[in-house]
């Protein structure tokens, strides 16, 4: 998706649903980990709240027409750092 953005081209409706799946699949792994009790995670849940704020951000400015590169790099870069953060607090539970 961040490959169309730059060459300014539409995303392929595949490309956005597999978005969705995966934002759901984080947030419900996010949240799961935080009401089991690894408060670590709160971090994971802010991180996204900023995430979804950029990607509305984009999604609008998309809609009109615009392609923000910056927007989409801190976006990308957000979602990779949650996805690690969380992958890490996963693989080493020590709360």
């Amino acid at each position: 998706m961040a490959s169309d953005v730059f060459r300014k081209k539409p995303t392929s409706p595949i490309f956005k649903v597999l978005h969705v799946v995966f934002v759901l699949i984080g947030a419900l792994a996010a949240i799961v980990a935080a009401f089991s009790g690894d408060t670590r995670v709160w971090i994971n849940i802010v991180i996204a709240l900023v995430i979804i704020g950029l990607g509305a951000l984009l999604f609008a400015k998309r809609s009109k027409g615009e392609h923000p590169k910056g927007v989409v790099i801190v976006h990308g870069g957000l979602a990779v750092t949650c996805y690690l953060l969380l992958a890490y607090f996963t693989l080493f539970n020590h709360a």
